[in-house]
């Protein structure tokens, strides 16, 4: 018997009425939703068409799962392009959440009324043909929202709880195991050979090593990453993931990140959660390190690695999903003189070759590239010539030297009772909050007063294990053959585009600012570097690298380019000429050409050009550019519409 049903279901064709059937499961899988609901559905929908229809029915099933909140799944895109073909008379689904669970299943039922298709949810007692269907569509999304919110919320509550109790147990990074069927952090256990390896890692981050170089160690001694991850080698991201993870200090913690709806596509992303709603919960038995080493080595590696962060402070990263590796020496060294950013390699599509990434972006005039092999084995020639011309320390240097090591010894001595008195101040502090909130004083205000004041112990702690690490005996100042020693086993069978050369060579020389120059007879453009030499930067000892810091730099200026032959012999040319052969007579250009064994041609240019420089007043063939040229073709990016010269703030060009 066919139910009645008003109006009746209509057939636009006069004879078959064709159907669709929305079908949805959120998550199929193991202990989830049983796939199988897909066929109890359209079961259903068949029989609910049998007994409300006589009607010959076309019947289009549009099954698949997916999060209801999704809107890329391809069954909803099918949904309503099916819609909009004019073809169909009815839509049936169970309730709206089948479709969507968005205020977009409320468009939908819109955009069949605009093409004349009948949509039921029959839960929600929606029928397009009714009167009043739009306010109970509307009140209906606005409950499938809602649920989504709630059973989230009650999720988050619930693993909130069994956290605080022990339980909610995340996957275990390197050096820890699972009990078979743990499920609390008594079932946790760390791994004796794990130990020695953490030990090493830490001890290499604290001594300069980068998260990379610790990578390359553990992937060379052949330890495993551990059976939750996905790459079988260790990487940058994974050691920096693990050295931050604080379990390896004793806390076990949880909503560190969160998901957010991204409502466009409706897909979730990973985001940094409020340090408000951060747990943690101690458990000494599965740390690796004390608190205060672990504390100190962390900070001091994100010191270090600050100077490399796009942007801090919750700001928008400019170069997301775009990665970081490591670089070859010069790269990630070399700055544009002009406007002050960074060269980067595939200058002029040579991969090889170092480029201003301000000309880049038209907003630098500074277009010219050089070989980063060439400037490379340069530079690093440049220091070792000036290691070899290190002479020894004279006595009364030397005697100053020692001066300044005790004032340090004293001012470090002052500066550790400095920080033993600010550090009882925030106990204190400390201690009264804590009475307040015991007292029964817990307000939110109180609480952010605890939390920063914890923050501020934990620095002062940091710092004062910094002093005390640092040994206070008498400083050794090496002589001068033993710091050619150090250098020369620093880079001792090192090659020159190996990420170990470019580490130490990044620490001798600082950032290197380059110019352009260019010959003041016109001719083509070239770089010239001016670099801090900081030789200091190779001894082992810290205090040692302190106090001979300063009277160990040089201010190095050097070429980037090779000299044309002209150029080169300038100054012999010119010496030539001056001379007589044996008969009295002056040398011609020939003889000075024959003597130098170069062509005629070559010394006539090389005395051209001194003559042009005589006339310029000149002592240098090479001129300092600070202004885009306008003669030359080759230079001429200051010319593009999307050329604007903007250096970066408080740059001064100081050659």
């Amino acid at each position: 018997m066919v139910a009645e049903l008003k109006p009746p279901l209509t057939a636009r064709n006069g004879h078959t009425l064709k159907v669709i059937l929305p079908c949805r499961v959120s998550d199929p899988g193991p202990g989830k939703q049983d796939i199988m609901s897909l066929a109890d559905q359209e079961a259903m929908h068949r029989r609910w068409l049998s007994d409300h229809t006589s009607v010959p029915l076309a019947i289009t099933v549009l099954a698949g799962s997916g999060s209801g909140e999704c809107l890329e799944r391809r069954e909803y895109h099918q949904l309503n392009e099916l819609v909009a073909s004019n073809e169909f008379d009815l839509v049936l689904t169970e309730d709206l959440g089948r479709i969507l669970r968005r205020i977009q299943a409320h468009m939908l039922c819109e955009l069949c009324v605009d093409h004349h298709v009948r949509l039921i949810a029959c839960n929600d007692h929606i029928d397009t043909l009714e009167s009043g269907w739009e306010d109970r569509s509307i009140i209906s999304a606005w409950h499938h929202e809602r649920s989504n919110r709630d059973t989230s919320e009650r999720i988050k509550r619930s693993h909130r709880n069994r956290f605080e109790q022990g339980r909610c147990l995340a996957l275990p990074i390197y050096g820890y195991r699972k009990k078979p069927g743990g499920k609390t952090e008594d079932d946790l256990e760390k791994l004796p050979e794990a130990e020695p390896i953490y030990e090493e890692w830490f001890h290499r981050l604290d001594d300069g090593n980068s998260y990379s170089e610790v990578a390359d160690w553990l992937n060379a001694i052949g330890v495993n990453p551990g059976p939750y991850v996905r790459n079988d080698k260790w990487d940058c991201p994974m050691v920096s993931r693990v050295s931050h993870n604080v379990l390896l200090k004793g806390y076990r913690f949880r909503n560190k990140r969160k998901t957010k709806r991204i409502n466009e596509t409706g897909r979730y992303k990973s985001e940094k959660a409020d340090p408000k709603d951060l747990l943690l919960r101690r458990v000494p038995h599965l740390a690796f390190f004390e608190e205060t080493y672990y504390d100190r080595v962390i900070a001091k590696v994100d010191a270090r690695n600050a100077k490399f962060r796009r942007n801090a402070n919750g700001a928008p990263d400019p170069c997301r999903d775009r990665p970081k590796k490591k670089t070859r020496f010069p790269g990630q060294t070399v700055y544009c003189g002009i406007c002050g950013r960074l060269y980067v390699f595939g200058g002029h599509g040579q991969r090889d070759h170092l480029m201003c990434e301000g000309a880049r972006e038209y907003q630098c005039w500074n277009g010219i590239s050089f070989d980063g092999r060439v400037a490379a084995q340069r530079i690093s020639e440049a220091a070792l010539a000036e290691l070899r011309q290190l002479a020894n320390f004279d006595s009364v240097f030397l005697s100053a030297l020692n001066e300044e090591s005790r004032m340090v010894d004293a001012s470090r001595n002052t500066r550790l009772q400095e920080i033993n008195r600010e550090l009882n101040t925030v106990q204190r502090e400390i201690t009264n909050v804590m009475a307040f909130i015991r007292g029964g004083d817990g307000s939110e205000r109180v609480r952010v007063e605890l939390r920063q004041l914890e923050d501020r112990e934990k620095s002062i702690l940091r710092q004062k294990d910094e002093i005390e690490h640092t040994p206070d005996q008498a400083i050794v100042i090496p002589s001068a053959a033993e710091i050619k020693q150090v250098a020369g086993k620093a880079f001792q069978n090192l090659a020159v585009d190996s990420f170990e050369f470019a580490r130490r060579m990044r620490t001798l020389t600082g950032n290197i600012y380059v110019y352009p120059f260019r010959l003041c007879e016109g001719a083509p453009f070239v770089l010239r570097a001016k670099l801090r030499l900081r030789l200091a930067a190779l001894l082992p000892d810290k205090r040692v690298r302190e106090v001979l810091e300063k009277p160990l730099q040089r201010v190095l200026k050097l070429d980037l380019f090779e000299m044309p032959q002209r150029v080169a012999l300038r100054e012999q040319v010119v010496a030539g000429r001056q001379e007589r052969d044996p008969s009295g007579h002056v040398k011609t250009e020939r003889d000075v050409a024959k003597l130098l064994g170069i062509t005629v041609t070559a010394a006539q240019r090389a005395a051209a050009l001194d003559r042009l420089m005589t006339e310029q007043g000149l002592t240098d063939p090479y001129v300092l550019l600070l202004e885009p040229p306008g003669d030359y073709p080759k230079l001429c990016r200051h010319l593009h519409p999307r050329y604007h010269f903007q250096p970066l703030p408080n740059h001064i060009p100081d050659w």
